[in-house]
């Protein structure tokens, strides 16, 4: 009858690199429940076995049970919702296969133990599974004991094979899934190394960062080892090449990669989120002009809003944006979004499909306080868009994002900015002494403008051409 459960982490398939204490525990089992996924993954039911052969002394007789592994399901087609559900449904299914091989082991297999790639606590399914079994059998009456061994991990090998340290003096790390990474990243969370990654999900993050160092590295600590490093912007397609050709060759990847700032940059103060996501938005139009969440796509429109002399004026400072500049801008739109800092908008001439300039909400101050920025492109100038954008964004932002009030500022002698905000229905409520700096470095008065739902708004009323 079952007595003990052992979770024994293996390292990454190297009998070299497995603990003295996990071998040990090792030379204690007398079954070893395998997940059995099917032909193309055998050769890692043959790496644990041949992890058993190596350690375990030749007088200790055990063997090793394969369990046919229960559908996971398409993890990538699912929301987090349903993710989380499918993943616990999986779990229990396990749960159940394994009961019914340790309820036909013989009296004399008392002590069952898994083998745990890398360090058990970086794969939490294989313990609760174990914490599963043991409430399963604490139920029925039956004491089963069960411990956990620590292994080397694939981010500790990593490391060791590029020959750097997981982190920078005083710096955090930060260890998250590919399914989590595009939308939780941010430069101030450190190092990020990110496992059970089955799609490189750093791609994502290319056009918003790619000024990143990569290191991967797949099949760690075996014959078929793996290493890529590099800038993010010019490795990734090569992780992308070799990762597709060692599936092709293995028919699966274990893989492994750590993101950092190049040592030279700063480490930034973590900016967290001011309230929760933005909701989702489709485009909204007014038959003239239509509103659309900013993508990756729209940073010319980002780039040209910007480096014009007009936007340029009134800036405060005279930098002009770069093509990088305008593309990092564009492609972590979509995290401001979902992070609830800023909602961010291209403006779209309805007649031509062009993008025609820019307008955001950003959550500033207080709770329910939006703070709004715009621009125009100059060939769609003079023409109503900005007033047109206000409303429509406005509209959303009291109807859907659960705002209370907006608030936007111009310099004192931008004259234009000013009548867009009013003929959108806001209503000036003073003048800020020296405010806003100017590129000269000079400063000016601001004229402050507020929305509430009650004031009301005018529909835009400047000509269209």
């Amino acid at each position: 009858m079952i007595g003990r459960i052992r979770v024994i982490g293996i390292g990454m398939g190297n009998p070299g690199h497995v603990t003295g204490e996990a071998a040990g525990a090792l030379a204690t089992v007398d079954v070893f429940l395998v997940a059995d996924k099917g032909e193309v993954k055998s050769d890692l039911v043959a790496a644990r076995q041949a992890v058993c052969d190596a350690l375990i002394p030749a007088d200790h007789a055990y063997r090793v049970v394969e369990v046919p592994d229960p559908r996971r399901g398409p993890d990538a087609e699912r929301d987090a919702t349903a993710y989380d559900r499918g993943v616990r449904d999986w779990h229990a299914a396990r749960v159940d296969a394994y009961a019914e091989v340790i309820d036909g082991l013989p009296d004399s297999e008392t002590t069952v133990g898994f083998l745990v790639w890398g360090d058990p606590a970086f794969y939490d399914s294989t313990i609760r599974v174990v914490d599963a079994l043991v409430a399963r059998y604490a139920a029925a009456g039956v004491a089963v004991e069960h411990d956990v061994i620590a292994g080397i991990s694939a981010p500790q090998l990593l490391a060791a094979r590029h020959r750097i340290p997981l982190n920078r003096i005083g710096a955090p790390i930060h260890i998250t899934t590919g399914r989590r990474l595009v939308e939780e990243y941010d430069l101030a969370l450190g190092d990020v190394v990110v496992m059970l990654d089955g799609h490189l999900a750093c791609a994502g993050l290319v056009d918003a960062y790619p000024q990143l160092e990569l290191f991967w590295g797949a099949y760690l600590g075996s014959p078929d080892e793996l290493l890529v490093a590099g800038r993010l912007g010019d490795v990734v397609d090569e992780v992308h090449r070799v990762r597709a050709e060692a599936r092709e060759r293995h028919g699966w990847v274990m893989d492994t990669y750590l993101l950092r700032q190049p040592t030279d940059a700063p480490v930034p103060a973590r900016v967290g989120p001011s309230g929760p996501a933005f909701p989702a938005t489709g485009t909204l139009s007014d038959g003239v002009v239509a509103v659309r969440p900013l993508g990756p796509g729209d940073w010319e429109v980002v780039r040209d809003e910007h480096n014009n002399e007009e936007s340029l004026r009134w800036a405060f400072t005279d930098e002009p944006l770069t093509d990088d500049d305008a593309r990092r801008v564009a492609a972590g739109a979509a995290v401001e979004w979902r992070r609830g800092r800023a909602a961010r908008f291209v403006m779209i001439d309805v007649e031509t499909g062009r993008g025609a300039g820019v307008i955001g909400v950003m959550r500033m101050g207080p709770p329910g306080i939006g703070l709004l920025g715009y621009g125009v492109v100059p060939d769609f100038r003079g023409r109503g868009f900005t007033a047109r954008a206000l409303r429509l964004v406005s509209d959303w932002a009291f109807r859907e994002a659960g705002v209370a009030r907006l608030e936007l500022g111009h310099k004192v002698d931008n004259v234009a900015s000013g009548k867009a905000a009013t003929r959108a229905g806001f209503r000036a409520e003073g003048r800020l002494a020296g405010r806003l700096p100017n590129p000269d470095g000079t400063r000016s008065d601001e004229i402050y403008y507020s929305l509430t739902p009650e004031s009301g708004a005018t529909e835009p009323t400047e000509p269209t051409r």
